[in-house]
């Protein structure tokens, strides 16, 4: 009996790991499309309340052109627009010039105000006026200087979709305010709110959780907190604003201007979609190419973003290439060194881009001193010259079998050979840790060190030192 109910456990559990591993909208999919081809939209529209907007966003692919535009019209207004958001460009496009004016209105009105000029920044010239007689005056305004704040910074991703309170105001007449405005306006969150003066000045923010928990006539300027730490001025660059929420552990920040005007918000999902736009830009500039590559429709395009730092490479070849004939003379007379040598140039390489990407990786999240470069230099020589140390002992013993009764002897060979790779080694781990120390010092991304150009360098210092030593040791 106990193996039965073992059994039948494991079986449950497992049918549900199964289940969990299916995506969301593969359960409702099938359901969706036998409903229309049924033409059962009474009960889709019902089906369609229960299914988040994210699950149906990232279906929505699956369905055909005609299914998808019954199913957003099926969509409660609410619903709808924040499955519009979720879509790519081209299906937003797509349901836009299916719709009529008014129900695009509703679409456009309904969306947050970044997530709108988002949208409105990637419409032709055409479209973009024909969008706007579809708005207030004032929601073109917004979208317009959201528009306007450079790309990739704090001005781009705010929202001005936010409650402010006074001072003066109690708690009470604070709540009132707050369930007044949510009735009218979508509020981008009112978890965190922020207290301005008479001159829209910031000068403080309460959370909701304590305007709640505070007595109803005590006044906001008594129970708010200072501000000065997390405020973000406009022009600040997304990723340094990633970085204020990670350290500050923020939900939410003020976006202010030179003169201190509240005119935004952020809010934690806006820096979400920064960490990953981040971390791709930086996984393609190490691979040597653009995080632009992916979203490119021509070859042509994904040939430019390439080109440039297999460039790099190329001259770093020719740079090797040069190097080895400098060293004919000893290579000519122990032409056993050059067996080594792809070993030599591969754990250089290895060792060197290991380097760049840990101190890439600390200078992006702020754990990188610059004071402390010294000591950091010092630490990766000494990490460097340990592991170089280890392999030129493994090295050298395989040269010393590899060229018994050999010319020269044996155990100056495989000196030779175990010290160049050691050096090597060194040489590489410190180029590849000064390399992105460097160009961040210039104000260039050191996120561009870790691929091509670090490997290109370390394999000219590691060649380099190679035959060197072993030129020294045994001519």
């Amino acid at each position: 009996m106990n193996t039965i109910s073992n059994n039948y456990s494991k079986n449950n559990i497992n049918d549900r790991t199964k289940r969990d591993d299916i995506q969301p909208w593969a359960l409702f999919l099938p359901e969706i499309k036998e409903l229309i081809c049924d033409k059962k939209f009474h009960e889709l529209k019902k089906l369609l309340k229960g299914v988040h907007p994210i699950d149906l966003a990232e279906g929505w692919v699956n369905f055909l052109p005609k299914e998808k535009l019954i199913v957003f019209k099926l969509l409660e207004i609410r619903k709808a627009v924040e499955v519009f958001e979720e879509l790519d460009f081209e299906e937003q496009t797509y349901i836009l010039n299916n719709l009529e004016d008014i129900s695009i209105s509703e679409i456009l009105t309904g969306m947050a105000s970044d997530e709108k000029a988002k949208l409105f920044k990637k419409f032709p010239e055409r479209i973009y006026k024909k969008m706007t007689t579809l708005l207030r005056k004032e929601d073109v305004d917004e979208v317009k200087n959201i528009v306007e704040y450079p790309k990739n910074t704090a001005g781009r991703l705010m929202s001005t979709d936010f409650v402010t309170l006074s001072p003066s105001l109690t708690a009470k007449h604070s709540l009132e305010k707050i369930q007044a405005c949510a009735r009218i306006h979508k509020i981008e969150t009112i978890y965190v709110l922020y207290v301005v003066d008479d001159r829209n000045i910031l000068i403080g923010g309460v959370t909701l959780r304590r305007l709640i928990s505070a007595p109803q006539d005590i006044k906001i300027s008594d129970i708010m907190s200072p501000v000065q730490l997390i405020k973000i001025n406009v022009k600040t660059d997304q990723e340094d604003v990633a970085k204020k929420f990670s350290k500050y552990d923020l939900t939410a920040a003020p976006v202010v201007d030179d003169e201190n005007h509240l005119i935004g918000i952020i809010t934690i999902d806006d820096i979400v979609d920064v960490i990953q736009q981040e971390a791709s830009e930086d996984i393609a500039k190490m691979g040597g190419t653009s995080a632009s590559e992916l979203s490119a429709d021509s070859v042509v395009k994904v040939v430019r973003y390439r080109m440039p730092w297999l460039f790099v490479t190329f001259l770093g070849g020719l740079v090797t290439s040069w190097i080895m004939s400098g060293f004919q003379r000893t290579l000519s007379e122990i032409i056993a060194l050059a067996s080594f040598i792809p070993v030599v140039l591969g754990m250089g390489n290895n060792i060197g881009v290991q380097s760049a990407v840990i101190v890439v990786r600390a200078l992006v999240i702020g754990q990188f001193e610059i004071k402390k470069v010294l000591s950091a230099i010092f630490r990766e020589f000494k990490v460097g010259l340990l592991i170089g140390v280890v392999f030129g002992l493994f090295l050298g013993v395989v040269a010393y079998i590899k060229n018994r009764h050999g010319v020269p002897p044996e155990i100056y060979f495989a000196f030779a050979v175990g010290s160049g790779i050691c050096a090597s080694m060194t040489f590489a781990a410190l180029i590849g840790m000064l390399i992105p120390v460097i160009l961040y010092k210039f104000k260039i991304d050191p996120a561009v060190a870790s691929g091509p150009f670090v490997a290109t360098a370390t394999d000219i210092v590691s060649l380099t030192s190679y035959l060197v030593i072993s030129t020294v040791i045994l001519l």
